[in-house]
């Protein structure tokens, strides 16, 4: 099991199909809605794309299968969330699932730099 991020389920989804094999991808239901604007951005700003409902739908199945589980936050993770966005002056966003993934006692696939450092900190903090 590891714990995802947005960015990490945008990069599988729109360019490295293998991202999503092996271990059981861990994601809080955010990213969902994340991923999906960024499918828009990717058809409609970017131009990089067509046929974005079919992105769409592989994420839905993914989610449906098992493949990806797709989490509430829980009260005391965006208690943690909040401490650490707060000590870092990082966004909440960011924060949660750096906060799932320490809850979970997992790591954190993220391709966002300023997360993973955030998950680096916070990781060293908790110990």
């Amino acid at each position: 099991m590891r714990v995802v991020d947005s960015s990490y389920l945008a990069e599988g989804l729109l360019k490295r199909k293998e991202l999503f094999e092996g271990d059981l991808l861990v994601t809080l239901d955010l990213a969902m809605y994340e991923v999906a604007n960024s499918v828009w951005k990717h058809e409609f700003l970017l131009k990089d794309i067509q046929g974005s409902f079919e992105y769409l739908s592989i994420l839905r199945d993914l989610v449906e299968s098992g493949k990806i589980q797709s989490l509430h936050v829980s009260k005391d993770a965006l208690k943690t969330a909040y401490s650490i966005a707060a000590e870092n002056k990082h966004s909440i966003y960011d924060a949660l699932f750096v906060s799932l993934a320490l809850e979970l006692n997992s790591e954190l696939s993220t391709f966002d730099r300023h997360q993973r450092e955030l998950f680096k900190r916070a990781r060293v903090s908790k110990s």
